[in-house]
């Protein structure tokens, strides 16, 4: 079977010309480039192949440089060769005078066939014809088997990573083209940026890959009617995981109730699990949202549909209304706790905190500030030059979350706007002669401003902390709640040296949202069972709060008198650390991860005390994300 006509076309040029009496005298810069050539005598460098370096050699002038070391002998063995060259016979590495067609069996080719510039281009054009028109002699059925296979398989690699690099040109244009499409729709659809991320997103792009080319659209009614109604029975599918994690280690039920544009109370319902988070329903509760007992009828017939003995908790708002519906769930249903929202339970501590005089005035003084600034294009201007255009106005998860953040960016950018409000742009701005303007300065340079923000963001910093970490998904709260509140008082003690005047009211606050809404047995015995803190502490064992709450827990939520004995049992190898609880793996991790993989890796040995501990660590504090 005949070699390609490029191969062949390549391989012959290559060969005859290394078949020249001038490789004698000069070699390649690179192997298997023949036209970056480097003289031996002078080792002056030359590119145009072999009939240039000659010409270089032989002193030729016109397109190279003389070499001046080149010997007269080999001189005149060049110029006999490119005499006869010229006309027309074969010369004879040999000096044996001119022979007709002496063929290199070594490489398969005539040694008379190589000369200029003019035949190399000849045989990459057409390596065959040349050969038969110049030499007048064929390629005999063996050749192909006489080549050098090192600069054949090169050649090969050569050929194809071209053909890659071509390749890769086209696709990424292509690829642009594609992902210019992609975004035209991205911003006449108005989408997020961020849904680019998502997982279906990248199964969608692939799927259409795979399709190919002419791939229908959906019409209208498709995506609106029957693939809407795959799409449910499939996210119905993906529930049966979390349903499964229901009855294994229970659930907590969620509402989230907010207001729609037409004023009418939506309330939603999702359930939180092992298996994460899900969506149940939908309710419009604004014919009986201020009614408690038809709100209690709305928790109790959502719970009937989970199923009673699935369900740990039911959390809500701590609104009134919400209070005494989850009073009444409780009575009817004896193994459910009712717990009201953490993030919302800390939102109303730092809402009463705000009402004390010092906060509130302070608080007041900073809005009408950064109202002021933004209420105007040039101040607005004059801000953003100062301060090199960082915001003083940022949002948080609660409105008081929101007013604690705006006085943290104040306070950090406390010398810009001092020096705002001293310089030339803004004694030259008409706003600063209004009473507004003037009184904007005011507090401005006023030093007792300043240091009441430093005392209200001492006081609410620590319990701000509080609420992202209740109102966070990187770990469910459950087990750190109580831990979290503690390190918040010692941090306000702490920023204040110990001197109770200055946060004794913040602290009657505090305590008294904690006892009468957040304190809850789930957190205690949680706490309890958290290995990060039990073994920190060998006297939390005898703390009456925390064992109390834990044994509350298992008389509720383990309604079994059998299972209760045998979680006792299990829970004197958990505080002396026996058996699994005490080995190396068990120390070392204690810290390191969550107190539900704790308990899932060392507490097989105390299966019902292990069934206990994971229900109480994998649930949300909190009844919406703000």
């Amino acid at each position: 079977m005949a070699e390609p006509s490029f191969d062949a076309a390549t391989a012959s040029a290559t060969r005859k010309n290394k078949a020249d009496p001038g490789w004698k005298y000069c070699h390649s810069l690179v192997e298997g480039d023949t036209n970056t050539i480097v003289c031996n005598f002078c080792g002056k460098i030359t590119k145009g192949g072999i009939t240039r370096a000659k010409q270089h050699l032989i002193g030729k002038s016109g397109n190279v440089a003389a070499c001046k070391k080149t010997p007269p002998n080999v001189v005149e063995e060049l110029k006999e060769y490119m005499a006869t060259k010229k006309s027309g016979t074969t010369y004879s590495t040999s000096g044996s005078g001119n022979m007709a067609n002496i063929r290199n069996f070594e490489f398969g080719e005539l040694i008379g066939c190589d000369g200029s510039e003019e035949d190399e281009f000849a045989d990459s054009c057409n390596a065959a014809a040349s050969a038969k028109t110049k030499c007048g002699t064929k390629k005999g059925p063996m050749d192909k088997f006489c080549k050098n296979p090192e600069n054949a398989i090169n050649r090969r690699k050569m050929e194809m990573l071209r053909k890659m690099n071509i390749r890769e040109s086209v696709d990424k244009n292509e690829v642009l083209k594609v992902h210019q499409h992609i975004a035209r729709f991205w911003y006449q659809a108005g989408l997020s940026f961020n849904l680019i991320k998502l997982k279906s997103f990248e199964n969608m792009v692939a799927a259409i890959g795979q399709y190919g080319p002419h791939l229908p659209i959906p019409s209208y009614h498709d995506i609106r009617v029957p693939l809407l109604k795959t799409e449910v029975e499939y996210t119905e599918n993906l529930m049966k995981g979390h349903r499964e994690q229901w009855v294994k280690y229970g659930c907590t039920i969620m509402s989230d109730a907010w207001t729609d544009r037409k004023q009418r109370y939506i309330i939603n319902f999702l359930i939180n699990s092992q298996a994460g988070t899900m969506f149940l329903k939908s309710v419009d509760g604004s014919d009986f949202v201020k009614t408690s007992e038809k709100l209690f009828e709305l928790l109790d017939a959502i719970v009937e549909e989970v199923g009673e003995e699935n369900v740990v908790q039911v959390v809500t708002d701590n609104g009134s209304n919400y209070v005494l519906a989850g009073k009444l769930l409780e009575e009817k249903r004896k193994h459910i706790y009712w717990t009201p929202c953490a993030a919302h339970c800390i939102d109303l501590m730092l809402e009463d905190i705000g009402k004390l005089p010092l906060i509130r005035k302070t608080i007041r003084r900073a809005i009408n500030l950064v109202g002021f600034i933004y209420a105007h294009s040039s101040t607005l201007s004059l801000l953003r030059n100062f301060t090199n255009k960082r915001e003083l106005v940022r949002h948080a998860i609660t409105r008081f979350a929101t007013s604690y953040l705006t006085l943290e960016r104040l306070h950090k950018e406390k010398a810009n706007i001092r020096k705002m409000f001293t310089s030339d742009e803004w004694t030259l701005n008409k706003l600063s002669m209004e009473p507004k303007g003037k009184e904007a300065a005011k507090v401005v340079l006023m030093p007792s401003f300043w240091n009441s923000v430093v005392y209200t963001l001492k006081v609410m910093a620590p319990l701000v902390k509080v609420i992202r970490l209740v109102d966070g998904e990187k770990k469910p709260a459950m087990g750190y709640i109580y831990e979290a509140m503690d390190k918040a008082k010692e941090t306000i003690i702490k920023s204040f040296n110990s001197n109770e005047s200055k946060y004794k009211d913040v602290f009657a606050i505090i305590d008294k949202r904690w006892n009468c809404q957040l304190y809850r047995p789930l957190h205690a015995a949680a706490h309890f069972l958290n290995p990060e803190f039990f073994y920190d502490n060998t006297d939390l064992e005898f703390d009456f709060e925390f064992t109390n709450g834990l044994f509350e827990c298992i008389k509720k939520l383990i309604p079994q008198f059998d299972v209760q004995q045998k979680i006792l049992t299990e829970l004197h190898l958990y505080k002396i650390g026996a058996e699994h609880f005490g080995s190396d793996f068990a120390m070392a991790q204690r810290k390191s991860h969550s107190p539900t993989y704790w308990w899932r890796m060392f507490g097989s040995q105390t299966p019902n005390l292990q069934k206990l501990a994971i229900k109480n660590f994998e649930f949300d504090l909190q009844c919406f994300r703000m």
